[in-house]
């Protein structure tokens, strides 16, 4: 959405009542959380180790007020656009993307910033709210402040925290991406870790350098850029790496590509060893003593077969779900849990999965549905599309079955031709992803309207009609394949 789309809700937001109607919920909830509930009862404050030492305060918002914050974040992450460097919290970015904008470089630098949340108060909160590109009223601005900040602050544990963080940031960002940029460096930030590098040639003394007694500090630009920003840099916590040593970066190695540090499969093998050895009860007492015994911990810890799970699941979103080394881990694990052998096999099916079912008139396919199709395959995106999975001698009826069960979405490429009342396969095409959407409760048909009106839509399909749709004539097929290939990556493909 642009800039000025998203001002303008601000300034239609002038009351309470407006900010609950925006944020899904009722004025008297607002009220009675911002205003009834005593400040120390509206979070749950608890401490938790840090992997490099030391502890880490978590605020957490009891629920209602989660369930408000997390529809704040939800909204300001539709309406924002963050600077390129911000990974940290945003849709369709992670530590992996993070991570591999520094592999294979020759230099790393990793700064942290101090205090990160503190840092943010609710002054500048409530300032975010009031400039551009919100420009909402010193009021709104007050309470939805209010709502994101706990002792007068952004509290670590609250949705909304990462994304207002990230818009607090931006010029900070800009900055740094500028001044890396000038240096031929590269330079990404995940929350309170900044990270800068450089592929050939050393680190310019402006991003890092020695310090009289010996020891590596920021350099002045890099410290000048975040203290004018209203952040200080931890003073223990500039490291600089080069590639004869293992660079991290948000927890990842990036020396050959991006990769998780080899102890990190070590211990998932291990873990599953002592399963197999001693036994569950004993590899689950051991691993929660190790890992799960700081006091402040409020529960024993996961079961170990969560801990697993999770673990491999992390591997397959750094090294891919089919990697060879998952996959060997996978059927070690299905050995000692043969409850994840369902994991695996739905795993599977999902590889097999297309991302779009597209279901059209013959007569459509020159001069809209082919182009669509070749430019959504020209992006990466899986498709099923009958010209180019149909081969002489095929099953009509088996092969589109097979087709609709292994797609994710179908898009129904509604035209006049779509509706001759002599066309039978596009209605049972139609009709059989209705179908999925019954069984599986989840939103499956994608309509375009393509040379046809609501009218006539809501004649020849009304189930149809009543859905959110695109109009081809609004964009081009190459334009088409991009909005579809951002809603599947939404959708966590």
């Amino acid at each position: 959405m642009s800039e000025s789309a998203t001002k303008s809700i601000f300034q239609d937001v002038v009351c309470i009542d407006d900010v609950a109607s925006l944020l899904g919920t009722s004025a008297k909830q607002v009220r009675f959380l911002l205003y009834v509930v005593p400040e120390n009862k509206r979070y749950t404050i608890f401490e938790i180790s840090k992997r490099t030492g030391g502890t880490r305060t978590i605020r957490a918002p009891i629920k209602e007020l989660k369930a408000i914050q997390r529809r704040l974040a939800e909204f300001l992450q539709d309406r924002v656009v963050l600077r390129p460097a911000a990974h940290g919290f945003t849709r369709e970015k992670s530590i992996v993307t993070n991570a591999q904008l520094h592999a294979n470089h020759r230099a790393v630098l990793n700064i942290d910033l101090k205090d990160f949340f503190p840092t943010i108060n609710f002054g500048r909160v409530r300032g975010l709210f009031m400039a551009r590109p919100f420009g909402a009223c010193p009021k709104v601005a007050t309470v939805l402040a209010q709502i994101c900040c706990h002792d007068g602050a952004l509290p670590q544990g609250a949705p909304s925290s990462p994304v207002i963080s990230n818009m607090i940031c931006s010029r900070m960002d800009a900055q740094l991406l500028r001044l890396a940029s000038s240096h031929q460096c590269v330079y990404t930030r995940y929350a309170d870790d900044m990270t800068f590098s450089k592929r050939k040639g050393t680190l310019p003394s402006d991003l890092a350098v020695v310090s009289g007694d010996g020891k590596l500090v920021a350099g002045k630009s890099v410290r000048e850029i975040v203290e004018q920003n209203g952040f200080l840099i931890h003073p223990t916590k500039v490291h600089l790496h080069h590639n004869t040593t293992r660079q991290i970066v948000t927890g990842l190695t990036v020396n050959s590509g991006v990769n998780v540090p080899r102890e990190f499969v070590r211990d998932i093998r291990a873990m599953i060893h002592d399963w197999r050895t001693n036994g569950l009860e004993a590899a689950e007492m051991r691993h929660h003593t190790e890992f799960y015994h700081h006091p402040s911990r409020l529960d024993p810890g996961p079961p170990l077969h969560m801990i697993i799970e999770g673990k491999l699941n992390f591997l397959g979103m750094v090294r891919g779900i089919d990697h060879p080394v998952r996959k060997n881990l996978q059927r070690q694990f299905a050995n000692v849990w043969p409850k994840y052998l369902e994991i695996m096999r739905k795993e599977d099916e999902e590889m097999q999965m297309s991302d779009f079912f597209i279901s059209h008139a013959s007569e459509d396919k020159e001069d809209f549905v082919r182009p669509l199709a070749d430019a959504l395959i020209k992006m990466g995106v899986s498709v099923w599309y009958d010209e180019y999975v149909l081969t002489i001698g095929d099953d009509l009826y088996q092969k589109i079955c097979e087709g609709l069960r292994s797609s994710r979405y179908g898009i129904v490429v509604l035209s006049p031709s779509f509706f001759d009342v002599k066309k039978t396969w596009p209605v049972r095409e139609v009709s059989a992803i209705l179908a999925l959407e019954d069984s599986d409760k989840r939103p499956r048909a994608l309509p375009i309207w393509h040379n046809v009106d609501q009218p006539t839509v809501a004649y020849y399909s009304p189930l149809l009609a009543g859905k959110y749709a695109i109009r081809s004539t609004d964009f081009t097929p190459e334009q088409l394949a991009i909005k579809l290939r951002e809603f599947i990556k939404s959708r966590g493909k």
